[in-house]
């Protein structure tokens, strides 16, 4: 390395020290020669090291693009692992036969609303003096919506999910004095019929709704949708899925040993009906199948303000008049 403080009449050993004292390639060459190498380590190591760094920097990569993968299906077969295992404790609490309840179910829905129902019927057993009170105290399950909309596969989820606990179960249940319209009145004013009264007085009946809503994420095709499953978000919804529907309350309803089911039908001329139906589920029969007419329901103003809730309870009594009769 040229140098200001060399020059060229200085002693050789002289200007090899005072180079080797300002460069440090120098000091590495010496030094170098000392040990009885031809050249030091660094000699063309920065040029290697240049050709090198992008199929380092691809290694990196690709290593880091690898674990990232596997960390990730690590986390999404965890999270599979645990759903599967949710639903299996869920469905062990299912009572026998629930495999096959919604089509049951179906079926029998299906026939109560049908456009040209069967016809009517009363098993003779029901007319025994307290046998439909027996009867109304087994388990059982509860819906009522228009007669089109459970039949019509596009609208009869959202019929089922709507239908609650109203004045007809109410007051099939638990009758009123008469069917006079202050007896009606006085059965249905004020009450809640989503509340805690009507339920706690309906306490053997569940809404269908919840094993309409609940059974079905414990079926398997629910758990080949977890297993299927590629994505985190789609396991993220599954689960919501699950978290969210009645599966507690699917349980009780589907050990229902009663299907009650009432179809509205259209408003015609002020006068309306209903077709009621009771099936016993465990003997796949039908108990009952009744069309009943009725017309406004009360007089009075404070009756108008009730009349959804008169007729409802006035239908039930109307039901259990035409079978005890």
């Amino acid at each position: 390395m040229a140098t200001f403080l060399t020059t060229p009449r200085m002693n050789a050993a002289l200007r090899a020290r005072v180079e080797r004292a300002v460069s440090h390639r120098e000091r590495a060459k010496h030094h170098a020669a000392k040990v009885g190498l031809k050249g030091p380590f660094a000699s063309g190591q920065p040029r290697r090291l240049a050709r090198l760094l992008p199929a380092v920097a691809l290694l990196l990569v690709v290593g880091l693009g690898s674990a990232t993968y596997v960390h990730g299906q690590g986390i999404i077969e965890d999270d599979r692992a645990s759903l599967l295992h949710t639903i299996e404790e869920r469905r062990a609490a299912l009572p026998a036969g629930h495999e096959t309840f919604l089509a049951e179910v179906s079926r029998w829905i299906g026939e109560a609303a049908a456009e040209t129902p069967p016809p009517e019927y009363v098993d003779p057993a029901l007319r025994e003096p307290g046998a439909l009170d027996a009867l109304l105290g087994r388990p059982a399950v509860y819906v009522r919506a228009p007669a089109v909309e459970l039949r019509d596969a596009a609208k009869i989820d959202d019929a089922v999910a709507g239908s609650i606990k109203d004045a007809f179960l109410f007051c099939l249940m638990t009758p009123p004095a008469s069917s006079s319209e202050r007896d009606l009145l006085a059965k249905v004013r004020g009450v809640y019929f989503g509340g805690a009264v009507v339920d706690d007085e309906t306490a053997n009946v569940r809404r269908l709704a919840e094993a309409w809503i609940g059974l079905p994420v414990l079926a398997p095709a629910f758990e080949a949708s977890v297993r299927a499953a590629e994505e985190p978000l789609a396991l993220k919804k599954l689960r919501k899925d699950l978290q969210s529907a009645p599966t507690e309350e699917a349980a009780k309803a589907a050990a229902a040993q009663l299907l009650l089911v009432v179809a509205d039908e259209p408003s015609a001329a002020g006068a309306r009906a209903a077709r009621v139906s009771i099936v016993d589920l465990a003997s796949q029969k039908p108990l009952l199948r009744a069309r009943i007419r009725f017309g406004a329901a009360g007089q009075s103003a404070l009756a108008a303000l009730h009349r959804e809730a008169i007729e409802g309870c006035g239908l039930a009594v109307s039901v259990r008049g035409g079978v005890e009769d």
